[in-house]
């Protein structure tokens, strides 16, 4: 079985469904039984997931003057 310092060299591959099969299967096995790996590869990707949006581009003009339409409207129907 490998060990934890094994299966966070290998996370970022075994996240993208890379690597060899047989690899991957070891890596699976030991998050199994492992409850700090499963943890790791969860924050790991949470945090992958967290920089993908901080680097997206901003949304068009349009898209914030229609999101603050919705807001003021919401705002007015809340409000009465």
């Amino acid at each position: 079985m490998l060990t934890c310092h094994q299966v966070a060299e290998e996370a970022t591959e075994y996240m993208e469904g890379a690597g060899a099969r047989t690899r991957r299967l070891r890596v699976w096995a030991h998050l199994r039984v492992c409850p700090n790996c499963r943890e790791y590869l969860r924050q790991l990707s949470r945090t992958i997931g967290l920089a993908r949006r901080a680097l997206a581009p901003p949304p068009a003009a349009e898209v914030e003057d229609e999101l603050a339409a919705i807001f003021a409207a919401h705002g007015k129907g809340a409000a009465e």
